[in-house]
């Protein structure tokens, strides 16, 4: 009498290394695929806030400069570069003078009346500078640069997750 074979037993090992590639196949191509996101047109209201967020970094660093330069003042060890800054601002060597731009750039970044303006300032740039990117201002300008990279990102992380459960699913492990 003849021994039966089950008919799901395989004669041959799987290769480790081929179910690996496979994965990780699945897990580029869903992140090449992904990264279309950058192309996704941007919102205007991610580029409002996105734009609000990048003056108010550069707002931020103004004052600690001002403040770091300040510093200076009073211990009457200010250098070249802390001149050139204040003359450019337009301001003096005097540290009452240095203090009201201080609270006047804080004004404008956390006051209320002045934040919507300066929305608004966004909201209403947002249609010309979609149309005509060479009337960007720098903000404008990095702050598009900024959603859309942010959309490459998650773009290329949630395509790849995806491929990579694709190429789970279908590998034979």
């Amino acid at each position: 009498m003849a021994a039966q074979i089950p008919s799901n037993m395989t004669y041959y090992q799987s290769n480790p290394s081929a179910s690996r590639k496979h994965k990780i196949g699945a897990m580029m191509a869903g992140g090449l695929i992904g990264m279309n996101a950058y192309y996704l047109p941007v919102k205007k209201d991610t580029f409002v806030q996105r734009a609000f967020d990048i003056t108010k970094l550069n707002t931020q660093k103004q004052i600690s400069t001002l403040a770091k330069i300040a510093k200076e003042i009073d211990e009457n060890k200010i250098s070249t570069e802390s001149k050139m800054i204040l003359q450019e601002m337009g301001l003096e060597q005097d540290i009452d003078a240095i203090t009201k731009k201080c609270i006047e750039l804080d004004k404008t970044i956390t006051d209320e009346t002045s934040v919507k303006n300066l929305k608004d300032k966004f909201i209403k740039n947002y249609d010309t500078f979609k149309k005509q990117p060479s009337l960007m201002d720098n903000t404008s300008n990095e702050a598009f640069k900024a959603v859309k990279r942010n959309k490459f990102k998650w773009g290329l992380g949630i395509g790849a997750a995806i491929g990579l459960v694709l190429g789970l699913i279908t590998s034979r492990e």
